[in-house]
């Protein structure tokens, strides 16, 4: 008999555990839909002001759709203009969060092992971090 009610709070552990991590994934979801939109707003305002200052004194007669498109379109160009810079940068990070990582084991490391090592690193960092926020938005959102 001992085996059985065994038996029976392990499956109700399991349970519990599968319901808790349940609600941590609706939280996180209701989290991500929330900064969603958040973001999209502040975006579609971003992208309004830059296609405003874009077209000067023109920008009385165009329709917001217009200044949109055009704010969308200079900041995508400005994204890939930056680009082979923050691509460098993210790269230089990554290698100093690997040999952070390795400790006295970075210096006879190749740089692209000392990269991934800190790739690796940075994404289970960042990871947690979003995934503690996404949490902490549903948890606001649902209040």
């Amino acid at each position: 008999m001992g085996e059985l009610k065994e038996l029976r709070e392990e499956r109700a552990n399991l349970v519990n555990r599968a319901k808790s991590l349940a609600n941590t994934l609706y939280l996180a979801g209701l989290g991500a839909y929330s900064k969603a939109n958040e973001k999209s707003e502040e975006l579609y305002g971003h992208y309004l002001s830059t296609g405003a200052q874009a077209y000067g004194d023109e920008a009385d007669g165009k329709s917001k759709l217009v200044l949109a498109s055009r704010g969308l379109l200079l900041s995508a160009r400005q994204l890939i203009d930056e680009a082979p810079r923050k691509r460098q940068e993210l790269y230089e990070n990554l290698v100093a969060a690997g040999k952070e990582q390795r400790g006295e084991k970075a210096e006879s490391s190749n740089e692209f092992v000392l990269a991934g090592v800190g790739a690796v690193s940075t994404v289970r960092e960042q990871g947690q971090k979003l995934l503690d926020e996404l949490i902490s938005a549903g948890e606001k959102e649902r209040a």
